[in-house]
């Protein structure tokens, strides 16, 4: 019998599309590298293309269904079969997602720095794109997305998940960790400015902002802007009906103008349009 670990099922379904969505974390060893998993399937008939709009955190993504495009910030699509896999660094610009036919896959959430080590390259080298895990790993990554796409319950892909991750951020680099305090502290609201950043760490600007940037693919001071629209993103997403001017102040923007200016950089919308495209039961965003 399976050990079943704690989890959340999410189910939609209007009689047009539908999907259901089990979320769980990671076994105990893995608690602050990995933050959980989502295994999902859906079948939609309404849309077939989302937009995945910009964010400070990177995607792992394995894809257990029919053919997937991925179309990268940086505009190169790739082509998914059931049983690859592919991740990508942050994003601050809007990626596509367009089905082919019904989805099945598991998503693995992770901090930047977690995703780093699981692909073997720093995440800047895959900030703006999406990369197939397996140009970046081989035959590892064809192994265990084989594995999954076998794999008879949510729970068994969750269980292939933890070893496989085990292995791989066991051989992982050092983290930069003068870089990973400075993103902790520019994901805040009310950020710090970042020459006081690096003088609290002792370097200079230049410096942090060119090892913010090798790490991270792209400066602090727009990483701030990008922490600043996720907040208010993930406020409008879980309350789309709450007040989009109320939500800004929350988020830290100074008012209707701010807001729009960085909705529209980093979703390429209005922030009406974001929440008119928004695909209900926390589906995402629709592509039309």
């Amino acid at each position: 019998m399976e050990n079943r670990r704690p989890g959340t099922v999410r189910r939609h379904d209007d009689g047009v599309d539908m999907w259901e969505m089990v979320e769980a974390p990671p076994e105990a060893r893995l608690t602050g590298a990995v933050v959980g998993y989502t295994s999902y399937f859906e079948r939609t008939t309404s849309f077939t293309a989302r937009r995945e709009l910009a964010a400070t955190e990177g995607v792992l993504i394995f894809n257990l269904g029919d053919p997937l495009e991925i179309v990268g910030a940086d505009g190169r699509a790739i082509v998914l079969d059931a049983g690859d896999g592919f991740a990508g660094g942050i994003a601050d610009a809007t990626s596509i997602s367009r089905a082919c036919g019904s989805q099945a896959g598991v998503h693995v959430f992770l901090p930047l720095e977690s995703l780093a080590a699981v692909t073997g390259v720093p995440a800047g080298e895959i900030a703006n794109c999406v990369a197939r895990l397996e140009d970046l790993l081989g035959t590892a990554a064809r192994d265990v997305g084989a594995r999954l796409a076998d794999a008879a319950s949510h729970e068994a892909r969750f269980a292939l998940l933890d070893e496989f991750l085990m292995r791989r951020l066991y051989v992982a680099r050092p983290l930069d960790h003068a870089v990973l305090w400075a993103r902790k502290q520019l994901a805040r609201d009310a950020a710090p400015g970042v020459a006081v950043l690096a003088d609290e760490i002792g370097w200079s600007r230049k410096h942090l902002a060119h090892r913010f940037r090798v790490e991270t693919g792209i400066g602090p001071d727009a990483y701030r802007r990008l922490a600043r629209f996720e907040r208010f993103w993930n406020a409008l997403r879980a309350c789309p009906d709450d007040s989009l001017a109320g939500l800004a102040v929350e988020a830290g923007y100074h008012d209707q103008p701010h807001l729009a200016r960085d909705v529209r950089a980093f979703s390429d919308m209005t922030p009406g349009e974001l929440r008119a495209r928004l695909i209900p039961g926390q589906g995402g965003v629709r592509d039309d």
